[in-house]
């Protein structure tokens, strides 16, 4: 009995020396505060107005004449917008479903009269006989020229019906305005050649929409990648190959998804391209080759880049936006583009931004 009560006696001792241990640290307290975040905000105007009260008259259009319709639209919000547009609510006005050549008032002109006789329908579509051309260019706030393409070219002859649909409602990406810069778009309706006597007198109403959305979707940021026809018009070469990059803006790493199709099957590299432009160019890499399959790819993949988009040594756009393109990995040396086999190029349609937070 008295050696059972030399060991608990020992083992209570040496419990009281564990409690003590854990109950005893050393510390140092620091604090921050006044930590803030806010919501920045997203807001257009165009031409100035917000809200856009402008109506448009494009007048008396003859066959193979054109009209046009251009406007500035300035980035008054606190972050980066993404530019989409749209015509909706596209209505033709042909006249009556019965034509009386001896009721010349049922009709805008005798030849009308005649020619809708003939075809016995009412025509009443002007839409898919007015052919239609869009670009856009992009300035900084200091009105420095900062990127340009043309969406519809007036050598594609794209009806209204074709860019946005039978009555309208299609929206057209139209690019990234920066902070405080501003775009102009040019657009153009032509009243094709090939429009007979069946349309004099007719008419078409449409309204116009201009969305701004920021550039962080649920899912990720978009941007669409298209095969242009270069300098100096960059047009979207409409039909062609085409690749999609959604995309973090802000993040440790650059967590991206890319899919593309109509492609060549070989090896591509995402790329960041900084300008300016030259003919053999120090480019930065996006993740590793990827080689397209039956003309597709389609990837996930998350990259340590080491630096925001755009990078400010190595871009003269720093800090408005970056230029993601895709190109042949036969157009890279290592990490220098040569200006070789363009035609697999695929370009941005819109200028990017990332932040990498572990900068």
């Amino acid at each position: 009995m008295k050696k059972i009560a030399i060991s608990l006696g020992i083992i209570g001792v040496v419990a009281a020396i564990v409690i003590g241990a854990t109950t005893a640290y050393f510390s140092d307290t620091e604090t921050s505060v006044g930590n803030t975040f806010s919501a920045g905000t997203i807001d257009i105007d165009i031409d100035g107005q917000n809200p856009w009260t402008e109506t448009y008259h494009l007048g008396d259009l003859k066959p193979s004449e054109t009209a046009y319709i251009n406007f500035r639209i300035n980035n008054v919000g606190q972050n980066p917008v993404n530019i989409s547009k749209k015509l909706y609510e596209v209505q033709g006005n042909g006249g009556i479903e019965i034509y009386d050549c001896a009721n010349i008032g049922t009709v805008s002109s005798e030849p009308e009269c005649e020619a809708e006789q003939i075809l016995t329908h009412r025509e009443d579509d002007i839409q898919n006989v007015t052919t239609y051309d869009l670009s856009v260019e992009v300035y900084t706030g200091a009105d420095v020229l900062l990127w340009w393409q043309t969406i519809y070219s007036d050598a594609e002859n794209k009806s209204i019906a074709d860019v946005y649909g039978t009555n309208g409602g299609n929206y057209v990406d139209l690019g990234m305005i920066p902070v405080g810069g501003y775009m102009l778009v040019t657009q153009s309706y032509h009243l094709s050649g090939d429009a007979d006597n069946e349309y004099q007198g007719d008419g078409l109403t449409f309204n116009i929409e201009i969305k701004g959305e920021q550039l962080n979707q649920p899912g990720g940021a978009t941007v669409t990648l298209e095969d242009k026809d270069g300098d100096p018009d960059w047009n979207i070469i409409q039909g062609g190959a085409q690749g999609k990059l959604t995309y973090q803006t802000k993040g440790p790493e650059f967590d991206y998804s890319f899919t593309a199709s109509g492609l060549q099957d070989e090896d591509y590299q995402l790329i960041y391209y900084p300008d300016p432009w030259t003919s053999s160019k120090q480019v930065v890499l996006i993740g590793a080759s990827m080689t397209a399959t039956g003309g597709s790819i389609n990837v996930s993949n998350s990259v340590e880049l080491g630096m925001d988009l755009p990078n400010q040594s190595l871009d003269a756009n720093y800090p408005e936006g970056a230029k993601i393109w895709l190109v042949p990995t036969s157009s890279l040396s290592g990490s220098i583009l040569s200006w070789t086999n363009t035609d697999k190029f695929l370009f941005e349609t819109r200028l990017i931004t990332y932040d990498d937070t572990d900068l």
